[in-house]
């Protein structure tokens, strides 16, 4: 059940990253304010956090709980550097390169997600089992 839970909130959070991006394009071009992508961002903040919860209740493998912390560490970046944007333009502008490690990470959690734990075996263990050795 909650290894359901983590992989359906793995997905929601790669959806709300895809649409960070349109929001943020649409307030760029004028179709709306930033205001959407703020409110949508405070609240991926939010699902990101609980997804930490929900992987460590799930434990799903180490390469998992690390890419969710890595997930974490980013989102907290992320929220970040817009702060920086009138001392620091230069490094504030990373909130969009940033923002793509995000959902990179994100699409990398949810499909490892669906991997049972048993098949994440890593390629060293593989190698150093007696069977192939």
């Amino acid at each position: 059940m909650i290894t359901r839970i983590f992989q359906g909130l793995a997905w929601i959070v790669v959806g709300g990253l895809l649409i960070q991006f349109y929001l943020a394009g649409a307030a760029l071009f004028g179709a709306t304010t930033f205001q959407p992508h703020r409110a949508l961002g405070d609240g991926l903040a939010a699902a990101i956090v609980l997804l930490l919860v929900v992987v460590l209740l799930a434990r799903p493998g180490r390469r998992v709980i690390g890419l969710t912390l890595t997930l974490t560490a980013l989102t907290i970046v992320q929220i970040w550097l817009p702060s920086l944007r009138t001392g620091l333009p230069w490094v504030a502008a990373l909130h969009v390169v940033n923002g793509v490690a995000l959902a990179a990470v994100a699409i990398t959690i949810a499909l490892a997600a669906h991997q049972p734990a048993d098949a994440r075996i890593s390629r060293e263990a593989f190698l150093a089992s007696p069977e192939t050795g």
